[in-house]
Order: C-alpha cells, then sequence, then structure tokens
C-alpha cells in the first residue's frame, strides 16, 4: 500500500492539535481540505482514525498505533528532502571567464545563501549527457547552437542577452570612435584568432557573418583569451570582440566600443525537467527574477541583432 504523504501530515497535525479547525489552520488548509484528506487516510488504512466530538478529536485505538509510524514517516520525508537541500546544486559555467560566471555573481548578491558547485566543460554540448544522467543540475549556453535539437527531456529558458563588443587597441583608427559600424570593417574584417571555442559559439558568429555582411578574419593562432589580446593589442592593429560582462586585464590598455548594431548573445539556463530538487527551483525563481529586475533580456531590435528565433 502506498501513502499519500499529505494525508499522514494531516493526521499526525491533528492528532496533535486534537482539533480539526486548529489543525486546518497549522497546515493552511481549509477545514473541509483537511477533513478529505483525513477520510481517504482512513479508507486507505481501512479503520477509523479519529473519535469525533462535538468538543474535540481523540485519536481510535488504531490511531494512537499508527500515530509513531505516522511521525516516523514524516521525519523521514522531511529529512530526505532536507539532505537534497543540504547538497549543493551542480552547476556548469562553460568557463569561469564568460558570462555564467558573471551571472553567477549577481545571484548570490541576490541570495547570499546560495552554494553550488562549479564545473566547466566547455560548452553546453558537453553538459547535455551530465544533465540527462543526473551528474549535473543545471548549465548555461546558447541553446539553438549546438548543432542538434535538445533532448525532449530537458528544459531551457532566456536569462541573458550579453553585449558583444569590439576589443582594439588605442592606435588603431576606428579607436577614436563612439562606435563601430559594420561597415566600418569592410576593409579588415573581425579578427577572430583560429575560431577556437565552443560549438554555439562558433555557432553565433557563423550567424553574425552572415547576417550582417561581416567578414571574419580567422587568421593566425589563439591558444587561449589573454594570448589573443595581447595580440590586438601589441601586433598588428586588428578588431576583435569580448562579451560585455567578461573581467578584461586593465594592464593591455585596450579600448571597448559597441559595434552598430549591437549584437548579443543568448544565455539561456537549462535543466532536467524531472529533477525536483527544491534549491533547482528556488535558483530557477532566483534567475528570473533576477534577469527582469537587471533587465537582461531588454533589447530593441532596430539597434541590436540577435540569432534569428531569439527574443522575438
Amino acid at each position: 500500500m502506498d501513502l499519500d504523504l499529505a494525508q499522514v501530515r494531516a493526521f499526525v497535525v491533528t492528532a496533535d492539535q486534537h482539533h480539526f479547525s486548529r489543525a486546518a489552520e497549522a497546515l493552511f488548509l481549509t477545514q473541509q481540505a483537511l477533513s478529505k484528506r483525513i477520510k481517504r487516510l482512513e479508507e486507505s488504512l481501512n479503520t477509523q482514525l479519529f473519535s469525533r466530538t462535538n468538543r474535540a478529536v481523540e485519536l481510535t485505538d488504531d490511531g494512537r498505533k499508527f500515530l509513531p509510524h505516522a511521525r516516523e514517516l514524516i521525519r523521514v520525508a522531511d529529512a530526505a528532502v532536507a539532505s537534497l537541500r543540504d547538497q549543493p546544486l551542480k552547476l556548469d559555467l562553460i568557463d569561469f571567464r564568460l558570462a555564467p560566471g558573471f551571472i553567477l555573481r549577481k545571484l548570490a548578491e541576490r541570495d547570499p545563501n546560495l552554494v553550488v558547485e562549479r564545473s566547466t566543460r566547455q560548452g553546453l554540448v558537453y553538459a547535455i549527457e551530465p544533465l540527462l544522467n543526473g551528474e549535473l543540475d543545471v548549465a548555461f549556453g546558447f541553446v539553438d547552437g549546438i548543432g542538434r535539437p535538445l533532448p525532449d527531456e530537458l528544459d531551457h529558458r532566456l536569462v541573458r542577452l550579453e553585449p558583444i563588443l569590439a576589443l582594439l587597441p588605442p592606435e588603431h583608427e576606428l579607436a577614436g570612435q563612439d562606435a563601430i559600424r559594420i561597415e566600418d570593417l569592410a576593409a579588415e574584417g573581425l579578427w577572430l584568432p583560429s575560431r577556437k571555442g565552443p560549438t554555439e559559439w562558433r555557432a553565433y558568429i557563423e550567424q553574425l557573418g552572415q547576417n550582417l555582411g561581416l567578414r571574419i578574419d580567422d587568421s593566425g593562432i589563439s591558444y587561449d583569451l589573454r594570448h589573443t589580446l595581447e595580440q590586438a593589442r601589441y601586433g598588428k592593429p586588428r578588431v576583435t570582440l569580448v562579451g560585455a560582462d567578461m573581467d578584461l586585464p586593465r594592464d593591455l590598455n585596450l579600448v571597448v566600443l559597441p559595434f552598430k548594431p549591437l549584437p548579443l548573445f543568448p544565455w539561456s539556463i537549462v535543466w532536467h525537467k524531472q529533477n525536483k530538487r527544491p534549491a533547482l527551483r528556488e535558483l530557477l525563481a532566483l534567475a528570473g527574477k533576477t534577469s527582469r529586475a537587471e533587465g537582461w533580456c531588454d533589447h530593441d531590435p532596430e539597434t541590436s541583432w540577435v540569432p534569428q528565433g531569439i527574443g522575438t
């Protein structure tokens, strides 16, 4: 026999209160709803648990026998939920330097008690299997850029449209402008050496180039972000790009300018639909609340660019 924990909890609270009205109040239920739960529990057990009088509610012999076991059921159930709350959520940021790290810091500002276990799998495509098998609770990424549909078991929500900015040395002829128009780069193109990075980042850059008519110059080699920035600062004057949420090294003295139109990178939070952990629900609610309060997904379609189907 499978017992309904809500019904068992109603029984325990009523036994403690010796009164249906007070028990209903303690459980934030109507008295009618409480009575229905008790009745259904009695039907499941095929016995009467309470003797009802005009003045009080008393346990029957079977009710007294059942009460300690009912208390233990509730204790174990509450302990199971608490154990999940004590375990930090496992969250993949792709790379500590990217926007998901910025998002996480903002969430922590709103909820100082937020505790997560971070990983960096270098792309949403590498987080899908861990999400499916329970190794991960949450991942970030550009969902439409992974090269295949997201599995039906997973859900996602857009939380951030990150501005993508131009990065160039102060000696570059365009460094004195207020913004860099796409047509300003018609001759030299946008320099992104090697085009390495997560699958969704490469997909985004390809769409950016195709939709805005921007030529991508992928000549040269870059071993990491610092290497790219050093080459942009001390090599041939070229324009590369960076996400607005990234922390840039101050010692390189690079110029940061907006593009016209302004490209926006769509960051979504991804999770398993069957993951019922309370901490996950709290994180999703916090992410949604923070995104709305910060205006992270607000944009003007007339002056910005997002991949097709995002934010429209």
